[in-house]
């Protein structure tokens, strides 16, 4: 029989909330691994003894993770998706008949208590260490890059700096070239124009990023978009250590890292870099390198292959602090092994750049092209590349929701903490599921042993008493 079917609103309902989450919803999962009740903890010394109660530091912060979860890119979105999903208010703690916090309560519990606190680094940190604890991370192997983060600004907000219009002359006019040296973003100061071959132009930031070879997040550190990768790398190696204890033996990066005070750094620390030299894979390979150069401590000098000799006649300026060592034009000019030594076609002498961390570059480089070498960097590059574009695709990187380092860095560390717990959840699954496949097969051995046996009548046993 057809029948319309009408609303009728009660005056009573029997309602419990839980019982509308499924028994597999992803957020029931994250609230049974995952304890936030720290946060209240951290906070408490924010918040005033007295005056109206607050909202609950732990709710704003599930809130956020909310959106970060499921890419809700904005506050005001997300406090209505809380207010209509049943799992969400569940999640958070909000019953059916409870009012969800405003979105202005999180912007303003951000600018006026979070903004210097560093509870996302904590919560970060807390989640990091949640994943040592549970042999899912060990710290043994470090992977770092970096990308670029589209700031929430636009190329025509850059206006010359104060600074830059002052150092004019009264009848010079400004340059139309827009650079950081003389412009400066009036929407986010903060951001810095990029200038990268293949990357995008106009403000950006850079998140700097570590992984573990599980791929699991170890680390993250925001920066202007114009900031060089290897400028941070050994700090934020060495807060690896201190803050989860990591006994770190391996670090693995691109050329962009591949800077000699690193090599040194590194060695000093007695870790292996798999990290190729910046520009080695730029300059036509040639069948004399440094190390085929004989060095003579005594006299200062070096000797090439072919007895020439080679001596220091300056040192070069700028991050790289290298000797240069030349020979002379005479001797190099007609030298019958120049193509095997240098690539400089118009006669001038061989130039050898002798970095003063040489000892240690040699040793890093020493095992270059070794097949764990190889290894490393393509385990790298997919790992790091697949966080960055989960990242960026299913947690909304790609652009800066607010504006500032602060916020930014607060973006990529909530960003990180969500991408941090799915991946641990989905190795557990994948632990389950590969412990119970485990189960049935010894189980079918010990069934194939007893009939090999000739235990049948045990094993009608077995079946009738479980029955």
């Amino acid at each position: 029989m057809l029948r319309k079917k009408n609303l009728e609103p009660k005056i009573f309902y029997n309602f419990d909330l839980e019982s509308f989450v499924p028994a597999d919803h992803f957020l029931r999962k994250v609230k049974e691994y995952i304890s936030f009740e720290f946060i209240r903890e951290k906070v408490k010394h924010l918040y005033s003894h007295t005056g109206q109660p607050a909202i609950d530091p732990v709710v704003l912060i599930k809130m956020l993770l909310i959106g970060y979860f499921y890419d809700i890119k904005s506050e005001r979105k997300l406090e209505k998706e809380i207010q209509v999903n049943l799992a969400y208010r569940w999640f958070v703690g909000y019953d059916i008949d409870e009012k969800i916090p405003d979105h202005s309560v999180i912007s303003q519990t951000r600018r006026r208590k979070f903004i210097d606190s560093g509870i996302f680094q904590d919560i970060f940190d807390e989640i990091v260490k949640k994943l040592i604890d549970k042999g899912l991370v060990d710290g043994n192997i470090i992977m770092s890059d970096s990308t670029h983060i589209k700031a929430n600004a636009s190329l025509k907000s850059f206006v010359p700096t104060k600074e830059y219009l002052e150092s004019l002359d009264k009848n010079s006019k400004e340059d139309d070239h827009i650079s950081n040296k003389t412009h400066c973003s009036n929407t986010d100061p903060d951001s810095k124009l990029m200038s990268r071959p293949g990357k995008p132009s106009g403000p950006h930031y850079l998140e700097h990023r570590s992984i573990d070879k599980s791929g699991l997040i170890t680390d993250v550190f925001v920066t202007p978009g114009n900031a060089s990768d290897h400028v941070t790398y050994i700090d934020r190696i060495i807060r690896q250590k201190d803050i989860f204890g990591f006994d770190i033996k391996k670090c693995v990066a691109d050329k962009g890292y591949g800077n000699h005070k690193i090599y040194q750094d590194l060695t000093d620390m007695r870790i292996e870099a798999y990290i190729p030299l910046r520009g080695s894979t730029e300059k036509k390979k040639l069948e004399y390198t440094t190390s085929d150069f004989e060095y003579d401590s005594k006299k200062d000098i070096y000797i090439c292959p072919e007895g020439k000799i080679l001596t220091r006649y300056k040192n070069s300026r700028g991050t790289w602090k290298t000797y240069i060592y030349a020979a002379s034009t005479k001797s190099c000019k007609l030298c019958p092994a120049r193509k095997k030594c240098t690539n400089n076609k118009t006669g001038k002498p061989k130039l050898l750049y002798v970095s003063i961390y040489q000892k240690a570059v040699d040793y890093q480089l020493s095992k270059e092209n070794t097949k764990e070498w190889k290894e490393l960097l393509t385990i790298r590059k997919y790992l790091m590349e697949g966080s960055f574009a989960d990242a960026k695709a299913n947690h909304g990187l790609r652009w800066a929701k607010m504006r500032g380092l602060k916020k930014v860095l607060e973006q990529s560390l909530m960003t990180a903490v969500a991408q941090n717990i799915k991946k641990m959840l989905s190795i557990i699954n994948k632990k389950k599921k590969e412990s119970f496949r485990v189960s049935i097969f010894l189980f079918n051995n010990l069934i194939k042993m007893l009939i090999s046996d000739s235990h049948y009548d045990n094993i009608i046993c077995i079946v009738k008493t479980t029955n």
